[in-house]
């Protein structure tokens, strides 16, 4: 009976981790508990913990999995950068604070439960694949959902993909940059479905109209390409006129979509942009602010209360979000310790993707790596990473490329 039971969770932990990362849109579904405000997403993850420490019960490694929290550095760094801005700054609201909290403790839970429970490469490569069935599914629900007649959601995610929505390209580049390599590593079976997924990623990406996204991905598989040319399909002449071609007709794209509208007109992403990091930069040069952070989830506060007197004229949006650069993103959630954080970060995904002697090592680690290189370079210009979905996804990359324990298959 007890092993029946162990086996009964440990199972349905590995279903209900399944069903989380193919549906990580779920948070969008949203209701009340009593009065406790919460979402699809949270309570997946919520029953999934339950399922996991069950298993840990009935397996008699309860302590272990405790003790083992601490072996995934990440996880360690975002907890102890959090408990050091509690303390240190107190947030001006207290609604926003408390949202960024609760999307912060449930994302580090999803990721601790996945790299507790998917241990060996495969089991992790095949989890990931299935995030990227989930996200072709909602890429094209999001297209019918879109065209039928409807664009609103909560946090408008499903204004897209034919409305420019940001968030839903990154959501899905991450998912086409693992596709896209796999399909060039991959010479087995798998190869076909590799390519298919990655070309209608590709197709609702380009739906998106997202620059970042198509920049993003576009040099992050090119580094790839040229750090793994000794592959047959990629010395081609073929290959190599196809990159240069899609490269010139995005570079003339984002000319036409982005940059000539800044000048001709007052109002677009691009000026938005010099708006939001024209305030950044003032709230940036305030000692106190640099060194403990704005606090969790605090700048869009902070930016409609300093936008007017910053920039001498009303803002072209009040009500922003992020930053819009990975630098000021977390200076103004953690302060120094956190910019320090991130650019290490930083340093150690270009140190593998670029510099080091094995990065043609065909690894999952590598594949990894690679999109952790992708949300950094889309950081600089865009930066959603604190909201329900794309944490996740963001801590669970830097930890998973990142890592120095070697995968086992």
């Amino acid at each position: 009976m007890h092993l029946n039971l162990e086996s009964f969770f440990r199972k349905l932990t590995r279903i209900l981790l399944f069903a989380n990362i193919f549906f990580l849109q779920s948070y969008l579904i949203r209701f009340k508990i009593f009065s406790y405000p919460t979402n699809l997403q949270e309570i997946l993850i919520a029953l999934t913990t339950l399922s996991f420490f069950t298993h840990s019960i009935f397996s008699n490694t309860f302590f272990k999995r405790i003790k083992k929290f601490y072996e995934h550095k990440i996880l360690t760094v975002f907890s102890l950068l959090t408990a050091i801005s509690i303390l240190t700054v107190d947030p001006i609201n207290s609604l926003d604070f408390f949202r960024h909290l609760k999307f912060l403790v449930f994302a580090i839970a999803f990721v601790y439960l996945f790299l507790e429970t998917f241990e060996t490469s495969d089991e992790k490569i095949s989890t990931i694949k299935i995030g990227g069935f989930g996200a072709i599914s909602f890429g094209i629900f999001s297209v019918i959902y879109n065209l039928s007649g409807y664009n609103i959601s909560h946090d408008l995610r499903l204004l897209g993909p034919l409305d420019a929505a940001v968030y839903l390209a990154y959501y899905m580049t991450p998912f086409f940059i693992f596709f896209s390599i796999q399909y060039i590593q991959d010479f087995t079976k798998n190869k076909k479905t590799n390519l298919i997924s990655a070309i209608l990623l590709l197709i609702l990406i380009l739906a998106t109209r997202s620059a970042g996204a198509m920049i993003g991905s576009f040099l992050v598989i090119s580094i790839y390409i040229l750090k793994n040319n000794e592959i047959k399909i990629l010395r081609s002449k073929a290959t190599k006129t196809i990159i240069a071609v899609i490269g010139i007709t995005m570079l003339v794209g984002i000319l036409y979509t982005k940059i000539i509208p800044a000048f001709q007109t007052n109002y677009s992403s691009l000026n938005e942009r010099q708006e939001i990091w024209k305030t950044s930069l003032y709230l940036a040069k305030e000692p106190t602010n640099l060194l403990f952070g704005l606090g969790q989830g605090q700048f869009q506060e902070y930016y409609l209360q300093s936008a007017d007197k910053v920039l001498g004229h009303k803002p072209l949006d009040y009500y922003v979000l992020q930053p819009h650069n990975i630098f000021f993103l977390f200076i103004f959630q953690y302060g120094a310790l956190g910019l320090l954080f991130i650019s290490i970060c930083i340093y150690r995904a270009i140190k593998k993707t670029l510099l080091s002697e094995n990065s043609t090592d065909k690894s999952s680690r590598i594949i990894f790596t690679f999109i952790l290189l992708y949300f950094l370079l889309h950081g600089m210009i865009d930066t959603p990473f604190f909201k329900n979905d794309m944490l996740i996804l963001f801590i669970l990359f830097i930890e998973l490329g990142l890592q120095k324990k070697k995968l086992t298959r």
